[in-house]
């Protein structure tokens, strides 16, 4: 077996093989080599250039390395990041595609066109048993391997893989009562508006972070949604009770930011809810913000920032929306996404009478 390996002590990285006349030569074609002979390794320079000739000369025999190790100017996966442009996926889709694709490369040591379906096996395999994946995101990186090995490459054109049966489980939701105490645990205005924001309107937790001033309509009571889930564009609700408070927020906004920058640059961060720099808040410092909150009003229930989501589909099922309409403000693609807020919403399992019931009253009768 062919070996790539970085070494820490000679910052260099140190080729092995056993002997052969054939890799003897190609070692020594490459400019920098150095043979030593106490390991009978040849090293390299820590360079783009060197490390991606070494690849592309030995890869028809199957070379191993660590992929952590490889600087990614070398672009081992520059085809799948080029397809993913040309297709115009979403950042979302191209970062979880990329992230099954690299886990593939450390656990099979392989250069992608030396990978072979039982070795996506193999690693799906020790994914299910030894990092217990949850079946959702098999079957995500099904999709990436699908996408790549034979969309993008066109080395297994027969890539498939049976059905798998994702777990479908109902998610925890917030009471009126419970949601409003989450609410009252922030004493601080943007993070208050941060959360009122996602519940009124059912936003994803990188939706609201990435709302701009002019996507908030208050005289319509709307908000705009651009390139949400899927890269689709909508509409969604403002709640008009939110109204006032949101231009005081406003207003707090603009003196902080001024306390900070010219005026100049406070008219140039378009953010809602502006972060460090002119980058909009971290999603990690959004759902902090929640949990926080969460925590403060004492709820017990396994919640998220998507829980707000969760809860605003929920309530206004239950207070007798339309279930195509609320799949048109969640952004919903087909509304069986949207019909699990059926099995949850408490109003619909209130108004349903058990069939004991009616034997009940029809024996007190008689």
């Amino acid at each position: 077996m062919i070996k790539l390996k970085y070494s820490t002590n000679d910052k260099r990285f140190h080729l092995y093989f056993p002997y052969s006349e054939i890799y003897i030569k190609i070692a020594k074609s490459i400019p920098k080599a150095i043979f030593h002979p106490e390991d009978k390794s040849w090293s390299y320079p820590n360079e783009v250039y060197t490390i991606k000739q070494i690849l592309a000369l030995f890869a028809d025999f199957d070379i191993r390395y660590n992929a952590k190790e490889i600087p990614k100017q070398c672009g081992i996966l520059e085809d799948f990041f080029r397809a993913a442009r040309a297709r115009n996926f979403s950042f979302c889709t191209t970062k979880t595609y990329y992230s099954h694709l690299f886990r593939l490369l450390l656990f099979t040591e392989k250069l992608p066109k030396n990978i072979n379906t039982k070795d996506i096996e193999n690693f799906l395999d020790f994914q299910v048993k030894e990092k217990f994946l949850k079946s959702a995101s098999i079957r995500s990186a099904r999709q990436a391997f699908i996408f790549y090995f034979r969309e993008v490459r066109k080395q297994m054109s027969q890539l498939k893989f049976p059905k798998i049966k994702v777990d479908s489980k109902l998610p925890e939701v917030l009471s009126a009562e419970e949601t409003r105490a989450i609410f009252n645990a922030l004493p601080n205005l943007k993070h208050k508006i941060l959360l009122l924001i996602s519940y009124s309107a059912g936003l994803r937790v990188s939706e609201v972070i990435h709302l701009k001033i002019k996507d908030i309509d208050l005289e319509r009571n709307m908000i705009r949604v651009n390139q949400g889930k899927g890269k689709k564009d909508r509409y969604t609700i403002l709640a008009s009770s939110l109204t006032q408070e949101l231009k005081e927020y406003l207003k707090v906004r603009e003196y902080n930011l001024l306390l900070k920058y010219s005026y100049n640059e406070v008219k140039n961060i378009p953010w809602l809810f502006p972060g460090a720099g002119i980058k909009p808040l971290h999603i990690r410092t959004a759902e902090t913000i929640f949990h926080q909150a969460a925590a403060k009003a004492k709820i017990n229930k396994k919640v998220t920032f998507h829980s707000l989501r969760h809860a605003f589909a929920t309530h206004l099922l239950e207070l007798g929306t339309d279930l195509r309409m609320i799949q048109t403000l969640l952004g919903h693609a087909s509304v069986r996404t949207t019909q699990i807020y059926t099995k949850v919403a408490r109003s619909r399992l209130e108004n349903i009478k058990s069939p004991l019931d009616q034997i009940s009253n029809t024996n007190q009768k008689h």
